[in-house]
């Protein structure tokens, strides 16, 4: 399965994939360690939500990178599911992780509605679950 909707992809060397996976390790150390300190705390769970995101986004392109040698480049993260969903074994299942993440991005970074404790502890599990499969891809 190809990618739909022509993403722009760069190619990512061995070093890309292993940047991007360590920082994917640190934004998703950081946020767990925001909300686990201040979960009641709403700019600190918005915080840890905004970085569920960015470990997300960076998950999936070392995951990507790691599985195809290029990762999506822009700001269409749409596209970013639709790549990830391709790659094999699990892209599939690893794209809903993606996904369930980003229907928060706005929110996390832009928004002016602070985000529940539920909706955070969501975003870390699947932050949490393409951190996981990247361990096991790279």
């Amino acid at each position: 399965m190809s990618p739909r909707g022509g993403a722009r992809l760069r190619t990512m060397s061995a070093t890309d994939i292993r940047t991007r996976a360590a920082t994917a390790r640190k934004y998703l150390e950081i946020g767990e360690l925001v909300h686990d300190e201040e979960p009641d705390e709403a700019p600190s769970r918005q915080v840890a939500g905004g970085l569920a995101v960015l470990a997300a986004i960076a998950a999936s392109d070392a995951i990507c990178g790691s599985r195809t040698g290029s990762a999506p480049q822009g700001q269409d993260h749409a596209q970013a599911v639709s790549v990830l969903e391709a790659t094999q074994p699990d892209g599939r299942a690893l794209a809903t992780h993606l996904r369930r993440v980003l229907d928060h991005k706005a929110n996390a970074h832009y928004g002016t509605t602070y985000l529940t404790d539920d909706t955070v502890t969501s975003m870390l599990r699947h932050a949490r679950s393409l951190v996981d499969a990247l361990e096991s891809t790279i």
